[in-house]
């Protein structure tokens, strides 16, 4: 049964349920509305694309116009923002944006954040179908707009992965301000914004750890924090690099560090689990370029050694990546070869509760299996290290993070 109550942090999450109904648009003819309820988040946001999809192209087929109501949905997960841009991203080309009616407070402000070209939020019904009456008939197929100059001496690819990474973190900051704006009663995003960032400076937690944190934890009160908190690992890999273990970006660079010294690999990633999108985020590279960084920036649900690591808790060997199956992408495949890599190890990072928070792989010039019984097992008691500190980072500089925010947020 559908709640009639969107779902908050630490409840049971409502069912995503969409219903397409005909409406009378006068003027403009039969309009399909979709009303969506429930909550949207990585586990639905496919579901929810494929579903939005079929509907818009029905409406194509029958020359009809849509209308998406997203009054009664929560938003909690930054992939379900990067679905709803895959959708409509085509009706942007076609001058055509797809009119979204009267988003919640944190929903309409992640959806401004991200800048998706393809939809156009209204506050009632109404007003979306007097934009659907303003909007110009265009009457055959759009004509491409030129191209914006690029900065002189611009690189455009790099420019191109910069704004690529900046979506990738501004959907999930945006989720976590509407939460914040919900929760605390805030006049303005600028201010959720403003508390997350000052958290994040005095805590010493990056902005996108500490908005997945706000999105995926229960909201004080309902649960501590601070609760099970463990003691502070013992990491020798942390001792030799002398290495703070409360410095996140030191620590993850540290791992790599000494993943590369105890493998003898030419190259060596790490990736850690982000909760809120359910996806696993690169954390850290040597010997790596940009253009793999950008391909491995966020690899969720797609067949990877990564990701085959990562569910299955167990290690993963690539003899040769030009030949392996287990790339499901063909990028991932090429941007590896691009870098020279031939073979690949990937260890899985899991912690004292058997969950996966993680890969490390090492990469090789050549095909075969290249670690040794002692390499192997050196790298392994690294990611089982990595897993523990990863453990306690989180129940302990995090919730130190969301207990300060909490404090200067509270009325």
């Amino acid at each position: 049964m559908m709640s009639d109550q969107p779902c908050r942090a630490g409840s049971p999450p409502a069912p995503l349920m969409m219903k397409a109904s005909p409406l009378d648009g006068e003027s403009l003819g039969q309009v399909t509305f979709l009303q969506v309820r429930g909550t949207l988040d990585a586990s639905n946001a496919d579901d929810f694309s494929h579903a939005l999809a079929s509907h818009l192209a029905r409406a194509e087929v029958t020359e009809t116009h849509a209308v998406l109501d997203m009054t009664d949905v929560h938003l909690s997960s930054a992939a379900a923002v990067r679905a709803l841009d895959q959708v409509t991203r085509g009706l942007a080309a076609a001058g055509r944006p797809l009119p979204i009616v009267q988003p919640r407070p944190h929903v309409r402000e992640a959806l401004r954040l991200a800048g998706l070209p393809g939809i156009r939020p209204h506050p009632t019904v109404e007003s979306a179908l007097q934009g659907l009456r303003a909007a110009p008939d265009t009457g055959g197929p759009p004509v491409p707009a030129d191209p914006a100059p690029l900065p002189a001496g611009g690189d455009p690819l790099a420019e191109l992965r910069g704004l690529r990474a900046k979506l990738r973190s501004s959907a999930l900051i945006g989720v976590a301000q509407g939460i914040l704006l919900e929760r605390y009663g805030l006049p303005t995003a600028s201010a959720a914004f403003d508390l997350l960032s000052s958290a994040s400076q005095h805590c010493n937690v990056p902005v996108r750890v500490l908005a997945s944190a706000v999105v995926t934890t229960p909201p004080p009160g309902r649960a501590s924090v601070r609760s099970d908190r463990p003691p502070v690992p013992a990491a020798p890999f942390l001792a030799r690099a002398d290495v703070s273990p409360v410095e996140r970006r030191r620590v993850l660079d540290a791992a790599a560090r000494e993943a590369l010294a105890v493998t003898g690999a030419r190259s060596v990633d790490l990736l850690c689990v982000e909760e809120a999108q359910d996806t696993l985020v690169l954390e850290a590279r040597c010997n790596l370029g940009e253009a793999f960084a950008d391909v491995f920036a966020e690899v969720s649900h797609v067949r990877a050694p990564c990701t085959v690591a990562r569910a299955t808790l167990r290690r993963v060997v690539v003899e040769s990546v030009a030949t392996d199956p287990v790339f499901a992408d063909a990028r991932m495949r090429e941007a590896l070869l691009a870098e020279g890599t031939r073979s690949l190890y990937c260890a899985p990072l899991v912690d004292g509760a058997g969950t996966g928070v993680g890969v490390v792989s090492a990469h090789w010039p050549a095909a075969g299996r290249w670690l040794s019984g002692p390499q192997e097992r050196a790298l392994e008691a690294l990611a089982h290290a990595v897993a523990a500190w990863h453990d306690w980072y989180r129940r302990s500089v995090v919730a130190d993070a969301l207990d300060h925010l909490h404090r200067v947020a509270r009325p």
